[in-house]
């Protein structure tokens, strides 16, 4: 909970006016990252196991990409070979996902100037608009 509550007696008619304006920015916005495909298909996560033998690389959904495995990963054995994959491709899957957070925090910034931005906050929000 963000700890935010509304008394509609509060509200000023230039608040409404700041609201409609922003709502109109982020819908732009939006429209205009529904439309740039291209950027999130650039985005590539990655990551290393912690013996640096085990490297892998996620695309902006997660897909795995590409997992590369050096002779020497090969020699623990297959149980802990099998660990490392896993997680390898998990620290790739979050660098992606870190990136996709920063590209929408970017983009929102610029369409909300001035206002806090948390992507994992406006995903709950927004979770919760839509319940």
């Amino acid at each position: 909970m963000s700890g935010f509550e509304l008394n509609p007696r509060d509200i000023r008619p230039q608040d409404v006016e700041r609201a409609e304006e922003q709502a109109e920015r982020v819908e732009a916005l939006l429209t205009e990252l529904a439309g740039q495909d291209e950027l999130l298909a650039e985005i590539v996560g990655t990551g290393r196991g912690d013996g640096g033998h085990v490297h892998a690389a996620v695309a902006a959904d997660g897909r795995v990409l590409k997992v590369a495995i050096e002779p020497r990963a090969v020699r623990e054995g297959s149980e802990a070979l099998a660990d490392e994959i896993v997680l390898t491709v998990r620290r790739a899957q979050q660098d992606a996902l870190r990136q996709v957070d920063s590209l929408v925090r970017e983009s929102l910034a610029e369409a909300l100037p001035g206002t806090p931005l948390d992507p994992a906050e406006l995903r709950e929000r927004l979770g919760r608009l839509l319940d």
